[in-house]
């Protein structure tokens, strides 16, 4: 049965999308079932596998137009449940929907068995699309930048999380805190990695794996290719390789 990531934080610009993108290539890459579902309405992670304006995409299987198993396509060795423009459009004409928060967990339940991991990419918000994907996970991962206010927006998705854990889905569980884009050398980026390892409430969820600096994630994002067919040798490929390694050795099928 699939362990379910979200990977959530409600600030642009963290990462989120190329940690999806790249953590379950790397998962494929080591002969992982991966389904990563797309459900920001930018579609980046669509486009990134080149199925932008898919037919019976995520928007659809909200609406109830299609199944989920019409709504899954393959990309090589992933799948990929897309997204679609019009997302933000479904997440207004579900608002009223009564239990509309489990809808997609609803779906999921289907598809559970054909899986190791399923990776969802939340939008930058903590929206009915954000909480339908902490209702449906078992886990949920924070990629965060050390920079100014990285802090900021942390508390606000733990109250969030526990809330959803408390009254919607008791398994929901932070499976940690993912350090991106960073410059390992410098004293800012270690300042706010030592005040995360002593706080209380994180010191025992920060991953042992940093996802250093690297260009060639920011280019490979426009070429619209994982880093590992940009840049197999590049640093990029090497972190997300390792962040597979230690995702398979913490949760992964005992």
């Amino acid at each position: 049965m699939a362990k379910i990531f979200s990977i959530l934080n409600n600030k642009g610009g963290t990462g989120k999308t190329t940690t999806v993108l790249n953590l379950g290539t790397a998962l494929a890459k080591k002969k992982k079932r991966v389904l990563l579902i797309d459900l920001d309405s930018q579609c980046n992670l669509t486009s990134a596998l080149g199925l932008w304006g898919a037919e019976n995409n995520l928007c659809d299987l909200f609406l109830g137009k299609c199944s989920i198993n019409q709504s899954v396509k393959q990309h090589e060795e992933i799948f990929l449940l897309p997204a679609s423009d019009k997302l933000l459009e479904a997440e207004f004409l579900i608002s009223s929907e009564p239990g509309r928060e489990y809808i997609l967990k609803e779906k999921l339940e289907k598809i559970l068995d054909e899986y190791d991991y399923i990776l969802i990419d939340c939008p930058p918000s903590l929206g009915t699309l954000s909480i339908n994907s902490l209702v449906a996970a078992d886990y949920f991962i924070v990629p965060m930048q050390a920079e100014n206010f990285a802090f900021i927006g942390l508390d606000r998705i733990m109250s969030v999380s526990e809330k959803i854990q408390k009254r919607m889905n008791p398994s929901l569980q932070l499976a940690g805190i993912l350090f991106v884009k960073l410059a390992t050398r410098t004293k800012f980026s270690q300042a706010v990695i030592t005040n995360l390892t002593i706080n209380e409430h994180f010191k025992d969820k920060l991953f042992s794996t940093y996802i250093r600096q690297d260009i060639s994630l920011m280019e490979s994002g426009a070429f619209k290719q994982s880093i590992f067919e940009y840049a197999p040798k590049s640093r990029g490929a090497e972190d997300y390789m390792d962040f597979a390694n230690e995702l398979i050795k913490k949760y992964g099928k005992k």
